[in-house]
């Protein structure tokens, strides 16, 4: 079997050689690691000098999105996996799917546990969360929207890109949530493998899992053109729209609560105007969002 790892760059990332280190190449295992640079060519040179099995594109300096698309072109692996540059690939992940996908072809695609940790100052690291079991990390709609969408502990069959498409490059701050959606929605064939895949780690540089509380997250605003866009689907049964719409309604009240603690009073004021004029029901649909509380926050070492 052949496996894509497909790891995204800029100039001189911090965690690089953690990630590309992680990859190892196990039994049964046609690896290819692909690095899509979206930086100084500088780098680039230094790395194919460093890590010369490495195969190495030059982004088009479009985004990240942009970047994986791209790696996804390239890629000629069955299965293929992104490993963002700040995260590791856990021991033993490659092999397991391996087994699993030999034993059962038809499934589309393999989904892993992950944790996330952060590093404290005396370079210890200590354990945020833990997603194993399935009820955390199985492909639905409940938790790609209402969790982390775990795209970097899913193997997908290059199947399912034929199938759904490649990532949207207008959505630079959630493709994973946007593609992920997508499949569920399509209907694919996923299971689970059972092990940890992947380690994603929380710092102050990652543009998604910090702690930083400050200005208002880039990455709701496309959580509602997402659920929009998904919504207005003519193929779509009535459930799936009201999860949508719900949805929806929960990101706009996320985003007006992000906007009022930064001090955005207009715009909040215009949200919350828009927002009841656009959907009538979207008072009565943001109650939903007590239901997703517990998805989001009450089961952080699922499967521990």
């Amino acid at each position: 079997m052949r496996i894509s790892i497909i790891t995204l760059t800029l100039d001189s990332p911090r965690y690089f050689d953690e990630a590309v280190g992680s990859v190892e190449r196990e039994e049964n295992v046609e690896l290819e690691h692909i690095v899509v640079h979206d930086g100084d060519e500088t780098f680039i040179d230094g790395l194919r000098q460093q890590c010369p099995a490495i195969k190495i594109l030059k982004g088009r300096k479009a985004g990240p999105t942009a970047a994986a698309a791209l790696g996804v072109e390239a890629a000629t692996g069955d299965f293929i996996l992104l490993l963002h540059s700040d995260d590791r690939l856990c021991p033993g992940a490659l092999g397991r799917l391996a087994a699993a996908a030999a034993a059962r072809p038809h499934v589309q695609i393999w989904t892993g546990g992950a944790r996330i940790f952060r590093t404290l100052p005396d370079n210890r690291e200590v354990t945020v969360r833990r997603m194993m079991g399935r009820d955390v990390t199985r492909l639905s709609l409940e938790n790609v929207c209402d969790n982390i969408p775990l795209l970097s502990a899913r193997f997908c069959h290059r199947s399912v890109f034929d199938e759904i498409g490649n990532f949207d490059p207008k959505f630079s701050e959630s493709s994973d949530r946007e593609f992920l959606l997508r499949a569920a929605m399509a209907g694919l064939r996923e299971a689970s493998l059972d092990v940890m895949v992947s380690e994603l780690r929380l710092h102050e540089g990652s543009r998604t899992i910090h702690y930083r509380r400050d200005g208002v997250p880039p990455y709701l605003a496309e959580h509602i053109q997402i659920a929009d866009m998904l919504s207005k689907r003519g193929d779509i049964d009535g459930q799936t729209r009201r999860f949508l719409q719900n949805g929806r309604a929960r990101e706009k009240l996320r985003l007006f609560v992000h906007q009022c603690r930064a001090g955005h009073w207009r715009a909040a004021a215009g949200l919350l105007l828009g927002a009841g004029l656009m959907d009538p029901l979207w008072f009565f649909r943001i109650v939903t969002v007590l239901a997703v509380q517990q998805r989001r926050y009450g089961r952080y070492d699922s499967g521990a």
